[in-house]
């Protein structure tokens, strides 16, 4: 099961690094993130996304030299730092997406994964 977890969060964070990549070079996904009031990100808010994205990527990293159980980049107290500051930023995620934020696709699409990486980022920082 805790290879499973770390699989799952690996994925769910790869995936919002190409979102918010995605967004940085202007894809009309706008919605679905950073209070999803611009269809498209203005050129501010693309650093913005840039930074997300390349902090994602540094939070799939680790958990895939977790899984793969073999060294990439980081020490396993580097890790252990990013995983908690991660799993405390799941929970301002689950707050601003699930109740603070007016856009409906923002709302319904990124609190269930914010809720999903929670509840697995958790449960692997219990049982490694």
């Amino acid at each position: 099961m805790l290879d499973i977890t770390m699989w799952v969060n690996m994925i769910l964070v790869f995936v919002m690094a190409l979102l918010q990549m995605a967004l940085t070079f202007g894809v009309p996904l706008g919605e679905y993130a950073l209070g999803g009031m611009n269809k498209i990100l203005p050129i501010k808010m693309r650093f913005v996304s840039a930074l997300c994205s390349s902090l994602f990527v540094i939070v799939g990293l680790s958990y895939l030299q977790l899984a793969s159980k073999t060294y990439l980049l980081f020490n396993a107290t580097f890790i252990d730092i990013l995983l908690i500051v991660y799993t405390i930023f799941l929970v301002l995620a689950i707050i601003s997406n699930g109740f603070l934020t007016k856009s409906k696709k923002e709302k319904y699409v990124m609190t269930p994964l914010s809720i999903i990486g929670f509840i697995s980022s958790l449960y692997f920082m219990f049982n490694k």
